[in-house]
């Protein structure tokens, strides 16, 4: 299996280059900072250590630049256009509302390159449509395909919701900011849908 490139430049790299095109020695920078320069040297030599959003925004302040001329540059974790995830790679998540389990997300490959894509394999808890529980609504698309089990699909406004059962091989798709939520048919046991945001 592919592993996942080391980013060809770090954030000490990208703070050292600057210091150092700007004229800067380590003992200023270090003054500006409030910092020393055993601190500086390890800040650019050991890839930024553990930078906050917040010391970024003070370093590129001090260098008289911008946090993002100071973000490594976009590296793939493509192999050759591929990205492979062994099924012990799959993060599980518990979907948890009002104090019931209601999914198990089953997170399958994500990439870099398409961070707005999100696949998931989702086992539905919950077979009582009288037990729903909405979501508000994300900034995804989203497609879901029924793999077992049939599912009740409810949408829209909570209090008078639009409705539909989608059967085993059904499909249907759900535009962003629409509040929705699923469960397995009345009594029929949890369902499985995989679910592709983007």
């Amino acid at each position: 299996m592919a592993t996942t490139p080391a980013l060809e430049e770090t954030y000490g790299q990208k703070i050292k280059d600057r210091r150092e095109h700007i004229k800067m020695d380590r003992e200023s920078f270090a003054k500006a900072l409030g910092l020393n320069v055993d601190d500086v040297v390890a800040l650019e030599e050991k890839g930024g250590g553990d930078l906050t959003l917040e010391k970024l925004t003070q370093i590129a302040g001090v260098l008289g630049t911008s946090t993002s001329e100071l973000t490594p540059g976009f590296v793939t974790d493509l192999d050759e256009g591929v990205r492979v995830q062994a099924p012990g790679d799959n993060p599980v998540i518990e979907g948890m509302r009002g104090g019931t389990e209601y999914y198990t997300y089953n997170c399958l490959v994500r990439t870099r390159t398409l961070p707005k894509l999100v696949p998931l394999m989702l086992e539905v808890n919950v077979d009582d449509p009288d037990k729903a529980a909405f979501n508000s609504g994300h900034d995804a698309h989203e497609v879901i395909y029924c793999m077992e089990g049939d599912i009740h699909l409810k949408w829209g406004d909570p209090a008078a919701p639009r409705e539909a059962t989608i059967p085993q091989g059904g499909s249907f798709y759900i535009a962003p900011n629409v509040p929705h939520t699923l469960t397995a048919t009345k009594g029929s046991g949890p369902a499985k849908v995989v679910s592709v945001n983007f």
